[in-house]
């Protein structure tokens, strides 16, 4: 059982399309439900709900600036926001429902939104450690 948590970090500039990485091993694990929220991840479900899916399509939506489109049936549940804006920066949570208590899969992206024109991205992970147990306990998955 793992209720692993693995984060990064994307930069960008006012007006452009932000992508926040978000994946699971449907082979492994089937269809599941997944929703992305602002803030930081709670015990169980998804803070201030922007998009949620019920494995097969999206069943809510805050804003029709949030999409997946990500192949959804492949656990590609990658958050698009389009044409951010400097209020659309902060922490935003993904959260995936695997069945079973505390294995839910949770990633983190902290998004910060520039006014500048120059865009860059950056990725890190919490610690080789948590990568090597996340791997362990939950195969299949990637982030």
């Amino acid at each position: 059982m793992c209720s692993c948590v693995s984060a990064n970090t994307i930069i960008t500039t006012v007006g452009t399309d932000a992508t926040l990485r978000c994946n699971y091993d449907a082979k492994y694990y089937g269809r599941l439900s997944v929703c992305w929220g602002r803030g930081a991840i709670p015990n169980r479900g998804c803070a201030n709900e922007v998009i949620r899916t019920d494995g097969t399509a999206v069943i809510s939506r805050l804003s029709e600036r949030y999409l997946l489109r990500g192949n959804l049936g492949e656990g590609d549940v990658t958050l698009t926001i389009r044409q951010v804006q400097e209020s659309d920066s902060g922490l935003y949570g993904c959260r995936v429902d695997i069945p079973g208590w505390f294995n839910d899969h949770k990633h983190q992206t902290t998004l910060t939104v520039n006014a500048g024109t120059l865009a860059t991205s950056m990725s890190s992970s919490s610690s080789t450690k948590m990568r090597t147990h996340l791997t362990s306990v939950t195969p299949g998955l990637y982030t």
